[in-house]
């Protein structure tokens, strides 16, 4: 009679430890507080310093000061020529960080781009086309409405490359 009893004793001592490891604090990875890519905005402490260069413009407050913003960089010049090698740079840096939204094209039809609202800018449109480079170089440097900034993820002369490469390639789909 003890056997059984024993048994259940033993096998009672060998499922315990596994039951202890399923305790609550399993669970924390999956319940824990997170905060998603894109989630909330990040803002910059006025106090701090560009890694290179120094930025023209500073960061807008909001949408109004974006805009006024904008067309103030309307005067800035483009000190890259729109020569071969600065628009094949273009193309290596719209590859890099501007497809996945604006499309091969630049009709803003890429992968990512679909899922937005609303849809990243056609690039090849007149909108786009007859703005000063300087306006350009603005809202990549400071993004949009849903478009973000690059001003940390693109050097300075790169910016002014994407341009031509825009300008140049996107351009010819004028009609």
């Amino acid at each position: 009679m003890k056997t059984p009893g024993l048994c259940l004793i033993l096998m009672l001592l060998c499922i315990l430890p596994g039951a202890g490891w399923t305790l609550p604090w399993s669970e924390d990875m999956r319940d824990q507080p997170s905060v998603k890519p894109q989630e909330s905005q990040v803002f910059t402490s006025p106090s701090s310093m560009p890694t290179t260069g120094t930025d023209l413009f500073p960061p807008p407050q909001d949408i109004s000061e974006l805009v006024k913003a904008r067309l103030e960089a309307g005067t800035l010049v483009n000190p890259v020529p729109r020569t071969g090698e600065s628009i094949n740079r273009g193309k290596v840096i719209y590859d890099t960080h501007c497809i996945v939204c604006h499309g091969e094209q630049g009709y803003g039809d890429g992968p990512v781009g679909k899922k937005y609202i609303p849809d990243p800018m056609n690039l090849t449109i007149d909108y786009v086309q007859i703005q000063p480079d300087g306006q350009l170089f603005y809202t990549i440097s400071h993004g949009s409405i849903a478009m973000p900034f690059y001003r940390d993820a693109i050097p300075v002369e790169d910016r002014w490359h994407l341009i031509n490469y825009i300008k140049a390639v996107f351009g010819q789909k004028l009609k």
